[in-house]
């Protein structure tokens, strides 16, 4: 192994509800197809991985995430794993196990308040979910029903990064959701806090969680070492151009892309508080 790992982080081809904007909610195996657009998209992501020696693919179990690695896993004839909860901790299954969708994901979307299946993002109801949510999100054990309060999402948060510390693998790519990704990249940045313990230190994590956009298939570029941690290095929020893939952004985006309900789920909360 190098003195380094290439991690390739992309969030999943557009989805059904992400063109409609509306909330899924709960074990998303079976719901919430790629649209068209989103397999010839994923399908192009794939041919530009295809010239990269991608060592193996790990995902979220949701079908929008295990469809688009599917791609990858084609073009690159990687093996593609879901890690899920098994025995109380994580453990790798194959992509195309049809036990994956009897166990949680690690790599799943944030889970939202389950009262927000099917709701549209701007629909008053979930509006008022929300809030009630955020009313509570800030406290350890604070939660409308059954989502993941801002604690939860740092338990989750850490380990995702324990996980994928622990590959071996020179170059993985990682496939999963807007939310969830962009809670995984804040918590890096608070690795030397061990646990939220400050207002201050709430209120800059939940603030970092919500910065920039992540369009649908869009790819970050990190590397890990084990002496000096995690380096970001660049994002391709271009749709898949240039031709080769060096990161490097060429020409307009293909289409506009639409928030998970989990990257909606944090924004929303941002514009409440």
């Amino acid at each position: 192994m190098t003195n380094y790992q290439q991690f390739i982080v992309i969030r999943h081809g557009e989805s059904q509800t992400n063109v409609t904007n509306t909330f899924q909610a709960g074990n998303q195996y079976d719901t919430d197809p790629l649209t068209s657009l989103g397999e010839q998209v994923a399908a192009r992501l794939a041919q530009r991985l295809k010239a990269v020696p991608v060592d193996i693919i790990v995902s979220s179990s949701y079908l929008r995430a295990r469809r688009t690695a599917g791609h990858i896993a084609e073009a690159t004839w990687a093996p593609h794993v879901i890690p899920v909860g098994k025995d109380a901790s994580w453990m790798d299954l194959p992509g195309e196990d049809p036990d994956v969708r009897n166990h949680v994901s690690l790599l799943r979307e944030i889970d939202v308040p389950s009262e927000l299946a099917g709701l549209p993002f701007h629909d008053p109801k979930a509006r008022e979910i929300q809030q009630a949510a955020l009313a509570v999100a800030d406290q350890p054990d604070g939660r409308y029903s059954d989502e993941e309060n801002l604690y939860d999402l740092w338990r989750r948060a850490e380990e995702i990064r324990q996980y994928l510390e622990a590959r071996t693998e020179e170059r993985v790519v990682v496939v999963a959701h807007g939310g969830i990704l962009k809670v995984w990249l804040a918590h890096l940045m608070f690795t030397a806090v061990a646990r939220l313990d400050t207002a201050d230190q709430l209120d800059a994590y939940r603030g970092f969680t919500r910065l920039g956009w992540w369009d649908n298939t869009g790819v970050l570029s990190m590397r890990f070492n084990r002496l000096h941690g995690w380096q970001w290095l660049m994002t391709d929020i271009q749709h898949l151009e240039p031709e080769y893939f060096s990161f490097m952004p060429s020409i307009p985006k293909l289409a506009v892309s639409a928030p998970d309900a989990g990257a909606e789920y944090l924004g929303e909360l941002e514009a409440e508080s």
